[in-house]
């Protein structure tokens, strides 16, 4: 065992599995400046289901971050020194981050990691294009260290890109640096030699998912439910600009409120 699962898990919770307070007050704060992502003649969905379906949204992007932070650990467990992962600017002065960076003796890693390999033509060709940036930002800034730059996707079932990238690694990419494309264990098989370490991830997000497995998403009753009537409350003395919106006689606010105030009782 690198890292016990409660610390694992409290992390994990940490990241994502936050619906307290804050959670409902930021939630009513990006509904009222986002009025038409939820009504509109336009929108098969109610504003509750689309609610729900951006808080899903929200989730995975959440769990994305959290795969970045606990591989950064373990990387570390691994014997590696972390490196600042804001590495410099791109040649028109845009500031690069990578998702992991790292060092050992005298060879830099970079790898910029996804949950899955699912993306369109174009977004494919613009993820490339930034992965590219950060090898030659690397290249610029550890002048003469190998660098072996690796694109991860930990979900391995989805491997809908791989051959392009692959023809961009071989044809695109500067001669003296190992770039490579991995899938889920590949990556602590082939580039760490510690399939140990994947294994230990793997059984702990399982063995996490079967503890959620009855959790079903609920979000407060925004008409009647206390949770609700105490963000208002707050919104009012914090943001009193934004609940005058929410009060206001303006279309989509109206919209708004007859399908998640329909009886007012909150508002009163």
């Amino acid at each position: 065992m690198i890292k016990p699962y409660e610390e694992f898990s409290n992390i994990l919770r940490k990241r994502v599995g936050n619906f307290g307070d804050d959670f409902i007050y930021n939630l009513l704060i990006n509904i009222i400046n986002n009025p038409t992502r939820y009504t509109g003649v336009f929108r098969l969905t109610n504003a509750k289901t689309k609610i729900i379906q951006n808080v899903t949204q929200s989730q995975e992007i959440k769990f994305g971050d959290f795969m970045e932070e606990i591989i950064t650990q373990y990387i570390e467990h691994m014997g590696y020194t972390n490196l600042l992962k804001n590495i410099g600017n791109d040649e028109d002065g845009f500031p690069l981050s990578a998702d992991q960076v790292f060092q050992r003796d005298d060879v830099i890693y970079l790898i910029e990691q996804k949950i899955r390999d699912d993306h369109d033509s174009t977004k494919k060709r613009g993820q490339f294009l930034n992965f590219k940036k950060k090898v030659n930002c690397l290249k610029e800034k550890y002048p003469g260290k190998q660098i072996i730059a690796v694109m991860w996707f930990v979900d391995e079932s989805l491997v809908k890109n791989r051959r392009y990238y692959q023809e961009q690694m071989l044809n695109d990419m500067p001669k003296d640096v190992v770039a490579e494309i991995k899938y889920g264990s590949a990556l602590f098989i082939e580039v760490f030699n510690r399939p140990e370490v994947w294994e230990e991830i793997y059984a702990y997000l399982l063995r996490n998912k079967i503890e959620r497995s009855q959790d079903v998403l609920q979000i407060p009753d925004f008409d009647t439910s206390n949770e609700i009537y105490a963000a208002l409350c707050k919104l009012k003395a914090n943001e009193p600009r934004l609940y005058k919106k929410l009060m206001s006689d303006d279309n989509r606010y109206r919209e708004l409120r007859s399908e998640l105030f329909p009886t007012g009782k909150n508002l009163r």
